[in-house]
């Protein structure tokens, strides 16, 4: 894919090497040109969705953000960056609702919530800035 003919300064989380700190978020570029099937990667991230929507500790809230995730991730990004607001209406939850799940998934490190452009992971989702989530442990399953 053209896309990935470089490191892209906007999408700073597929980089040229994967550090210890982002161990299964970080994509190396490498993986990135590799995996050409779509079919493929779009299997192992509902393989993903399945491992970790099974866990207790999750309220329904964080389940249905977790399948909206999913639902929306992108193959060019490897991230889903619609807006929560987005994501409410395609659950049928409130907004404050989808918020708070979003919050949770973030605590319990399952996404990152991360700035497009500049190298900056937010502890929850805030106003302003094109936002991008990425799935914790997704590369470590390819």
């Amino acid at each position: 894919m053209k896309r990935f003919a470089g490191i892209d300064r906007e999408h700073w989380w597929i980089t040229a090497h994967a550090q210890e700190q982002g161990a299964g978020t970080l994509v190396p570029i490498s993986l990135a040109r590799r995996e050409g099937d779509f079919s493929r990667v779009r299997s192992v991230v509902w393989g993903w969705f399945r491992r970790e929507c099974g866990r207790e500790d999750l309220t329904v809230g964080a389940k249905l953000m977790l399948w909206s995730l999913c639902e929306r991730w992108r193959y060019e990004t490897w991230s889903s960056h619609d807006a929560i607001s987005y994501y409410a209406k395609m659950t049928g939850v409130n907004r404050k609702t989808s918020g708070r799940a979003m919050t949770e998934l973030i605590d319990k490190e399952l996404v990152w919530c991360v700035l497009e452009g500049e190298q900056k992971r937010l502890r929850k989702s805030q106003p302003g800035g094109k936002k991008h989530f990425l799935l914790v442990g997704l590369v470590d399953l390819l």
